[in-house]
């Protein structure tokens, strides 16, 4: 005999879920009713019911045929009964109508819970009502929301790392021709530098790309120089151009590189002249060969962000790179903005260190950028696309 245990926040459920997976052929068995402590905000006990039964054999003489919608019960579980199920209810179900408002206020709690701990990582009211939207639909598939603080705050990261896309694609291949935005101020040489220390220095010969950087910043004092510093140190050629016939020779000069890396004028939206002078220049490269991403700050708040987001749209941006985490404690900002302009990710970086301070965007390196969660997110996975030989403690 093929016995089934059926498991339900109360009996008339336990008994409503047996009806409609085996029909008419179920006999109850024997009933318990098991009650667990509440492991989350001190919310008292919860109770649920378990069901054993058994499917009645074909041949078996069935009292109930005249009734076969019912599903029967016994009297106790030493003398089994066939009695209908509806003429008689437990004695126990008393408690079941107390159990409702217990574990509505626990899903209550751990709403509250996630609202706050959103709030103090600055996400913006339209991403954390979307979290919260899926945090209700997950906790409802929990039997009586019975979770962990643990549990809870892993099905909270997972929402919020469901919305934000990483554009991996890149990070393994790069355009050949990689064009990094931004405005001034926002760490753009640097982060190029990083860049060209990432992929021209990879131990993997799978990753490694063989280098050329070249920067169209013919404006800001120093912009080459910089640039150039940093080529001579990772051992590799830098061109500075400044009109297009300038840029057509540095690309020919650099045929041979498979990744080419432009650093660019950090533009203001008032200048209107600086503006059609770096997309007259930015239009010379073959544009099937050509990424556009976008570096910000994550100290940048919201409007900030979408303001430079929308400024450097025109030229289609594939990605965004977010600068000097070192210098903020929150990351939702950048995720919301990220979730709202359907932006993915792509590196981080967190320092002035060639090449050690940029990591590949990941859940993990998201996760170690959220504050106020009782588990430890930082040091799950590692970070780089592959090893990364480091030029100046290399032995």
């Amino acid at each position: 005999m093929k016995y089934i245990t059926i498991v339900a926040n109360n009996f008339d459920e336990a008994v409503r879920k047996a009806r409609e997976q085996y029909g008419s052929a179920l006999r109850i068995h024997s009933r318990r009713d098991v009650m667990a402590r509440g492991g989350f905000l001190w919310l008292g006990k919860q109770m649920h019911v378990e069901l054993t039964c058994y499917l009645a054999d074909d041949d078996r003489p069935n009292v109930a045929q005249a009734d076969e919608q019912k599903v029967m019960v016994p009297e106790s579980v030493s003398e089994p009964e066939t009695q209908p199920v509806e003429a008689r209810e437990p004695e126990k179900e008393a408690p079941a109508a107390e159990e409702k408002p217990a574990v509505a206020d626990k899903r209550d709690a751990l709403i509250a819970h996630a609202r706050t701990l959103l709030q103090a990582n600055q996400f913006s009211s339209p991403f954390i009502d979307e979290v919260l939207a899926l945090l209700v639909g997950s906790i409802g598939e929990s039997p009586n929301g019975d979770l962990s603080l643990e549990e809870f705050e892993l099905m909270l990261v997972d929402k919020i790392v469901s919305l934000v896309k990483i554009d991996h694609e890149t990070q393994l291949r790069p355009p050949r021709i990689f064009v990094l935005l931004g405005p001034t101020g926002i760490g753009k040489t640097t982060t190029i530098a990083k860049i060209a220390a990432l992929y021209g220095l990879q131990q993997l010969s799978e990753f490694r790309r063989t280098v050329h950087m070249i920067t169209i910043d013919s404006f800001r004092v120093g912009a080459f120089e910089q640039l150039n510093a940093f080529g001579n140190s990772l051992g590799m050629p830098v061109d500075q151009v400044s009109d297009e016939q300038e840029f057509y020779k540095a690309l020919d000069s650099a045929s041979d590189a498979d990744l080419i890396l432009v650093d660019t004028i950090g533009k203001s939206p008032r200048d209107k002249d600086l503006a059609v002078k770096m997309k007259t220049l930015l239009s010379v490269p073959r544009q099937d060969e050509c990424g556009f991403y976008l570096a910000l700050s994550g100290s940048m708040k919201e409007q900030d962000l979408i303001r430079s987001i929308d400024q450097y749209a025109v030229f289609g941006l594939s990605a965004l790179i977010v600068t000097k985490l070192d210098e903020t404690e929150t990351i939702g900002n950048v995720l919301s903005v990220c979730r709202q302009r359907d932006l993915p990710l792509l590196f981080l970086t967190d320092g002035q260190r060639v090449p050690k301070d940029i990591h590949k965007a990941s859940a993990s390196t998201l996760l170690g950028q959220l504050k106020g969660f009782s588990l430890d997110f930082g040091t799950l996975w590692s970070n780089q696309v592959g090893p990364v030989v480091d030029p100046v403690n290399e032995p």
